[in-house]
């Protein structure tokens, strides 16, 4: 076993040891490499990668007696090695406390919703839309993402929609759903969300007109712009939830229905609204205070 790995494992067990949902959450993501004098012990926390570094002389792996001078015998070595793992958990969890004492990621991401409520709303009041209520009542459950653990109940109102009234807005927003599941590092009943969505999809596209003839060149420039956009929130801002990138499938819903104009004006309110939302993390939700381990 390469000395990396057995670092990684000694400080796995320490944080399996602590019993708290920070030590677990950091230990889902926790891998060790290593430069010439350092290890590296990298995490995530809310995507965002986590860097520290501990020089080797730190830790006792695999050294012979024979060859290494002044060396620790196995009990002496075991024991330096798990004192230093603590010590090292420590300055990581020390990391991890640096949050506002009034963090709540609840409101965070509720606020998120109601903005997003709130833009979807003034977009459709300006179209013509035959069902205006679709597409806010897409955004209104996104709420159960919040208040259910597994989050399911979304997909299958999504579904239910779609035996009751078939819509665009339904069709591309489990479009997007589906492409940005994939890309999920883990997620709960994989298998029912992509099979609600895929027979989603293919009701709404059999039940619905989507005739391209005068919008075909908006059909691809709303494309391009939708790739960009994504790459742009991608780098810009992190989202714990699929909504964010999922936005842009409310401007083919309005392009399908021929409001060229607000589906040009949705796809400007998708790059804006991550800017809203990481000025609000800066000075609301994500405000950072140092908070020194009890």
């Amino acid at each position: 076993m390469s000395k990396i790995r057995s670092l990684q494992y000694l400080l796995l067990d320490v944080l399996n040891k602590r019993d708290s949902k920070i030590s677990k959450n950091i230990a889902s993501t926790l891998i060790v490499q290593e430069n010439n004098l350092n290890y590296i012990v990298l995490w995530k926390e809310n995507f965002e990668q986590k860097k520290i570094e501990v020089e080797k002389n730190q830790f006792v792996f695999y050294q012979r007696n024979d060859i290494e001078n002044s060396m620790l015998d196995l009990s002496k070595s075991l024991s330096f090695n798990n004192n230093n793992a603590n010590l090292l958990i420590d300055k990581i969890l020390k990391e991890e406390k640096k949050i506002n004492k009034s963090l709540n990621f609840f409101k965070k991401y509720l606020v998120q919703i109601l903005i997003i409520l709130i833009t979807i709303t003034i977009a459709v009041s300006f179209s013509n839309l035959q069902y205006k209520l679709i597409p806010i009542l897409i955004i209104s459950s996104l709420i159960f993402d919040l208040i259910e653990k597994k989050k399911i109940f979304f997909y299958l109102i999504l579904f239910m929609i779609t035996l009751l009234k078939p819509d665009k807005f339904i069709l591309f927003y489990s479009f997007f759903l589906i492409l940005f599941n994939f890309f999920e590092p883990i997620y709960f009943l994989k298998k029912i969300k992509l099979f609600t969505l895929i027979i989603s999809l293919y009701l709404n596209f059999y039940f619905l007109d989507l005739s391209l003839s005068n919008i075909y060149m908006h059909l691809i420039i709303v494309v391009l712009l939708t790739i960009i956009i994504t790459l742009v929130n991608f780098t810009k801002y992190n989202s714990n939830h699929n909504w964010l990138y999922c936005l842009p499938a409310f401007s083919f819903g309005f392009l399908f229905n021929n409001e060229i104009i607000i589906s040009y004006l949705w796809i400007l309110n998708c790059l804006l609204l991550p800017m809203i939302f990481n000025y609000l993390d800066k000075k609301i939700f994500l405000k950072i205070k140092t908070l020194p381990l009890p």
